[in-house]
């Protein structure tokens, strides 16, 4: 049984329940507090924002959702990572945390627009590639 069953969420259109967990940067407000604090001149804090806040949901979010659950159902929490997408999204956030982890030292630490367009970049197309899986277009051939 997953969390979404246990919690009565319907799994119609399941796609947007499952994308919703791979929005990595994609709270509005989150983004304009980065961009804020960018322009008034603390570069340097407003990439550390950008994963600490994520980290931070993720972390906080899960943990307390998962404790919540097992408090009140006195039963293990069950996360399925069954399927396509799910290697899709874990890859596509190890691929963007190593490029970020790898270039961001060769820059020196000064960030150049450059690197800016290419996560923009990677985001699209790793959100093209996660739609086209989520709704078949792309699938593994069964054996």
């Amino acid at each position: 049984m997953t969390v979404g069953e246990n919690e009565g969420v319907d799994d119609q259109g399941g796609w947007g329940k499952r994308l919703t967990t791979a929005g990595p940067s994609c709270s509005c407000a989150d983004a304009f507090s980065d961009f804020t604090l960018a322009r008034q001149g603390y570069p340097r804090m407003a990439f550390s924002a950008c994963f600490g806040g994520i980290i931070f949901n993720i972390l906080v979010g899960v943990g307390l959702g998962c404790l919540l659950q097992i408090s009140r159902s006195h039963t293990e929490v069950k996360l399925e990572p069954d399927g396509l997408l799910v290697w899709v999204l874990a890859g596509a956030l190890g691929l963007s945390l190593v490029f970020s982890l790898v270039s961001v030292p060769l820059q020196c630490f000064q960030l150049s627009r450059v690197y800016g367009f290419c996560l923009l970049l990677f985001y699209l197309n790793f959100l093209v590639v996660a739609l086209l899986t989520e709704f078949g277009v792309i699938h593994l051939k069964s054996m």
